[in-house]
């Protein structure tokens, strides 16, 4: 069921989401206790329609957030 929501309630939920994800699937050391520090619980896609400072903003902010599947695509 589709529902309208104001800007604010949606990023809200988005924060909520994220937040809950990377507790759930934080992964701080490997087997053998050598540190990873990472969450697979998502991943960013940077397009061709962002500028170059858009898409380091991305990259900066999820891998500061733990994400390793981070893509940008080029421009030609």
């Amino acid at each position: 069921q589709w529902e309208e929501l104001d800007l604010e309630t949606a990023m809200d939920m988005i924060a909520d989401r994220v937040v809950a994800t990377r507790e759930d699937t934080w992964e701080a050391a490997d087997d053998q206790g050598r540190k990873l520090n990472r969450t697979l619980g998502f991943a960013v896609l940077g397009g061709a329609t962002l500028d170059s400072e858009e898409n380091y903003l991305l990259k900066k902010s999820f891998t500061a957030m733990g994400a390793v599947s981070i893509e940008n695509q080029a421009r030609i």
